[in-house]
């Protein structure tokens, strides 16, 4: 931490930044061609840092990156999820724009540039290292990485016990580990080649479903910008750290934990291990010519306004973030004025000389914005897991805007608790509100790819305490007693079953899930959460009948055809199977796991050419895919074909 000297560090904690004072704390191009280091912290509280006024000394690192750069005191996430959050701030949009809203079943469109991507162009070399599942790259964001670590050790074939994230010990030394790397140029991946062949006995040699679809440890992505040209030795790099340790489940070493809640002892191992890649950084000149941006995708409720962790609500505990930027090109002060995660792209291309793409969302904040410029925000996991009413709204300066069914307004500056609900005497102001949030939303409507949900997928992300969304809401029409607050005990009582299930209390978990499907039969992940305790106690049939029993308005929905289509197939229903899974994908389900189920499915119905085809379709997206090279060999030896097969 000696050597910041010519060094900008921008912690990604989140954008909500204006200054003080008129005074020039950030310079356009003062870092031309210099080094980029994003850090983002996973659900770390604003209000955990010395910085922010915290006096418990959990954030010694963050507190002097602070102390020596730019602290911005109102950071927003435009989303309190991982996926959305980091989509936004690695391209410069809002969800509404980029079209990822909530973790696992959204892809980020291939035609969107990414900061990666953009920096890769102007001769940098780039490398991520995240720290769990929920941002692996089959979601999109490793496009324009030279190398993509998203490795999670030791995992296994267990439906519910995955091995899902790594801890920041693991990730910081991946990341010290590329940017000292003496020979800093990228060699391009080497041709796969096809795995020793496995038979899966339960299916009497037929395909084998494979336990993860990594087939790499890193992967490395050349879609953007064709070959490693450009990122030559001693040239600029990014490089983009996630540290995911401040999420449930709390689980800190030891030595953070004496006198701390669990939280606070995951924030303060978190920022020991950040101070140790510094620390190294420094100690080897990798800082001297280097920004460092470091912020939270969001924050953690604990318990503010009933809700225990995040994603329901967009209350400031989960909604703002800390934001750092250090260096020495940068000055040293406090910028008050609102900015988001969407201004973090375009910030950090002025920064460093590069020209930023059109049609971003943000803006730079080199600059600083206007003072009541509105920010666009959302929660939209409920509304696409249980058929609740979407949450969306701005913050304009000290107000912030909430729209549901009962509406809110808050006086930030008075109530920054957001204990005061006062949009019955702001008449006015939330009609200017209102106007500003529909302009937002009418200003784009960003698709996403669908990702789609498999099994493996829905159980990686229920290790992380998350469910896999929806592609589109449920319905369009929602009243008062759809709105989060009249439900957030139903939210608990979820939270509750998954907890019971990922702890090995598959009877709880179960009467939990089916209790919630009686009172809210649209409750789509209660319904599809209870199917899966039922299939692995082997009771695929009543698993069938609860999927089968759902509302009319569920009777294309991709997740629960998914999820029929699996439970088929484990009664023996290969033929229904594979009907359930083709409207799986028909209804928007284009998650990869699903082209390896339908292959399996028609391989074990005998029709191996629709079968070769959904593998072939697999490699053509991900050619290092070991599991589909495993299965389409499996594919040719059952036709006979041994030849194809050895190839």
């Amino acid at each position: 931490m000696n050597r910041l000297s010519a060094t900008i560090v921008v912690l990604a904690l989140a954008l909500g930044c204006t200054p003080r004072e008129p005074v020039p704390l950030l310079q356009s191009g003062h870092l031309r061609g210099g080094n980029v280091l994003l850090v983002t912290i996973d659900t770390l509280r604003r209000d955990r840092l010395g910085a922010y006024g915290n006096g418990r000394g959990l954030t010694p690192t963050l507190d002097r990156l602070a102390s020596s750069g730019v602290r911005y005191t109102h950071a927003y996430s435009h989303a309190p999820m991982t996926l959305p959050a980091h989509t936004s701030i690695l391209t410069g949009r809002t969800p509404r724009t980029h079209g990822v809203h909530a973790n696992g079943s959204f892809r980020l469109d291939e035609g969107i540039p990414t900061l990666a991507t953009v920096l890769k162009r102007s001769g940098y070399r780039t490398g991520a290292f995240v720290g769990a599942f929920v941002l692996d790259a089959r979601f999109g964001l490793s496009r324009g990485f030279d190398e993509y670590d998203d490795r999670y050790p030791h995992e296994t074939d267990a439906a519910t016990f995955r091995v899902t994230d790594r801890r920041a010990a693991e990730v910081v030394k991946a990341a010290g580990d590329w940017i000292l790397r003496p020979d800093t140029g990228s060699d391009p991946p080497a041709s796969p080649s096809p795995p020793s062949l496995a038979r899966d006995p339960a299916s009497s040699g037929g395909p084998v479903r494979p336990a993860s679809a990594k087939a790499t440890a890193v992967r490395r992505s050349f879609s953007e910008g064709g070959s490693a040209e450009g990122a030559k030795a001693g040239g600029p790099w990014f490089a983009w750290v996630h540290l995911f340790d401040p999420h449930t489940p709390y689980d800190a070493p030891a030595a953070y934990r004496a006198g701390r809640s669990p939280y606070d002892a995951e924030v303060a191992y978190t920022d020991a291990m950040l101070g140790q890649l510094l620390d190294r950084l420094g100690a080897a000149h990798a800082l001297d010519h280097t920004v460092i941006i470091a912020t939270a995708d969001h924050g953690e409720s604990l318990g503010d306004h009933g809700e225990t962790t995040h994603g329901l609500f967009a209350y400031d505990s989960t909604l703002a973030v800390p934001l750092i930027v250090s260096g020495a090109t940068v000055g040293r002060g406090i910028v008050d004025v609102p900015v988001a995660h969407d201004d973090l792209l375009p910030t950090i291309l002025e920064l460093v000389g590069v020209a930023a793409p059109a049609n971003l969302d943000g803006q730079s904040v080199v600059r600083p914005p206007a003072a009541d410029r509105a920010l666009y925000f959302e929660a939209l996991e409920a509304n696409l897991t249980r058929a609740w009413a979407p949450l969306t709204g701005v913050v304009a300066g000290d107000w912030k805007y909430i729209d549901l069914p009962l509406p809110e307004i808050y006086d930030l500056r008075t109530d920054p608790g957001e204990e005061r609900n006062i949009v019955e005497r702001e008449n006015v102001r939330r009609d200017t509100l209102q106007r500003a949030l529909a302009r937002l939303v009418a200003s784009g409507r960003g698709v996403a790819a669908p990702a789609g949900v498999d099994d493996d997928v829905a159980a990686r992300l229920r290790a992380l305490g998350y469910t896999a969304a929806s592609q589109a809401p449920p319905r369009q029409t929602y009243g008062a007693a759809d709105d989060p607050k009249r439900l957030v005990a139903l939210n608990e009582r979820f939270n509750w079953a998954l907890e019971a299930f990922n702890a090995g209390r598959p009877a709880e978990a179960l009467s939990g899930f089916l209790a919630l499907v009686r009172e809210r039969p649209d409750f789509i992940t209660a319904r599809t959460s209870a199917a899966t305790v039922l299939m692995t106690g082997n009771r695929a049939a009543d698993a069938i009948a609860l999927l089968r029993d759902r509302p009319a308005s569920q009777a294309a929905a991709p997740e629960i055809l998914a999820k029929l289509g699996a439970a088929l197939r484990g009664a023996g229903d290969l033929k229904g199977a594979a009907t359930a899974l083709e409207r799986s994908r028909a209804a928007g389900n284009q998650n990869p796991e699903i082209f390896n189920d339908l292959g399996v499915a028609y391989a074990q119905l005998g029709r191996v050419g629709e079968a070769r085809a959904m593998f072939h379709e697999l490699l053509g997206r991900d050619p290092n895919a070991a599991g589909t090279w495993n299965n389409l060999g499996l594919v040719e030896l059952s036709a006979h074909q041994l030849d194809a097969a050895a190839d």
